[in-house]
């Protein structure tokens, strides 16, 4: 089942035993994007996304990037994330 999880920049959400911390939430060649430090136990790497874009978490599922919202003037950037764990 999937789960969807709101994030800000800042925040480090745990999808399974992996740490996905939202390092930043902007625009990147004209287009919404968001950048994350996915973390376990073995490995940690930086990567960046845009909506609908989906990575695999090792041995806990799998993160699509559901929106992204750039801050606006009185709005701070968000992004939705999808977790389904029985994907991985």
């Amino acid at each position: 089942m999937e789960q969807l999880v709101t994030v800000k920049q800042g925040m480090q959400p745990r999808f399974g035993g992996v740490l996905v911390g939202i390092v930043k939430i902007g625009v990147a060649d004209g287009a919404p994007a968001i950048q994350v430090w996915i973390r376990t136990a073995e490995q940690e790497r930086k990567q960046a996304f845009r909506e609908g874009q989906s990575v695999a978490l090792p041995g806990a599922g799998t993160l699509r990037i559901d929106s992204i919202r750039p801050a606006e003037a009185s709005t701070a950037a968000s992004a939705v994330l999808a977790y389904d764990a029985g994907k991985d």
